[in-house]
């Protein structure tokens, strides 16, 4: 029997670690091919690269077992102007 593939989460984790936001590209167009739809394909392919760093960096912040990076990406928003404590999406007027 082949072994299993790794889980979602366990898969995106070992993406985020990697910090590139090319590849979080690639392996959300994979999943939304895979799992989702036509429209979750299409909202991944318009993300500009900037969104794209944001979302890595929200996504690191959000995991426990990315808590080595945490501080580096709460930087990386703070000077985005992007509260990772804050309410609401986290801006900063």
């Amino acid at each position: 029997m082949p072994p299993r593939e790794p889980s979602y989460a366990a898969q995106l984790g070992a993406m985020l670690r990697k910090r590139d936001a090319l590849a979080l590209r690639a392996f959300l167009l994979r999943s939304a091919e895979r799992f989702g739809d036509a429209k979750q394909v299409t909202d991944v392919e318009h993300k500009s690269p900037e969104e794209l760093e944001e979302l890595l960096h929200r996504m690191i912040v959000a995991r426990p077992d990315l808590a080595d990076l945490h501080r580096t990406s709460r930087e990386w928003l703070f000077r985005h102007g992007i509260d990772p404590f804050g309410e609401d999406d986290g801006r900063r007027n």
